[in-house]
């Protein structure tokens, strides 16, 4: 696999690229833009094209949830079936985030 910018400790990393729910059984895109970097067995130049098809879907504005933050407001999302990606737009205001990941299943 040619792997661009030196990056041996992601390449030997291997994911699915669809992985089923392990609770219910739906099946979803398991990629993301910062650590998915090829698909196994093709090159670069052969995934490239793939994968920037599948990062500009599964980041459509079809797809998202915006939260509008007040004092008080909870989020929680299951990652095995989301992406999450912050945005700067508390216009300087102080928001307190807490995070807790939990131990999962291996994708498959």
């Amino acid at each position: 696999m040619d792997i661009n910018g030196g990056e041996e400790a992601l390449a030997t990393q291997v994911h699915p690229l669809v992985r089923a729910h392990p609770v219910t059984g739906r099946k979803s895109l398991f990629v993301n833009e910062v650590y998915t970097i090829g698909l196994e067995g093709m090159t670069t130049r052969e995934s490239a094209p793939l994968l920037r098809f599948l990062f500009d879907h599964t980041t459509q504005v079809s797809f998202q949830c915006r939260v509008r933050w007040e004092p008080g407001t909870l989020t929680i999302w299951d990652n095995r079936v989301v992406q999450h990606v912050a945005i700067d737009d508390c216009g300087g205001n102080r928001r307190e985030t807490l995070r807790i990941t939990l131990a999962g299943d291996q994708p498959r």
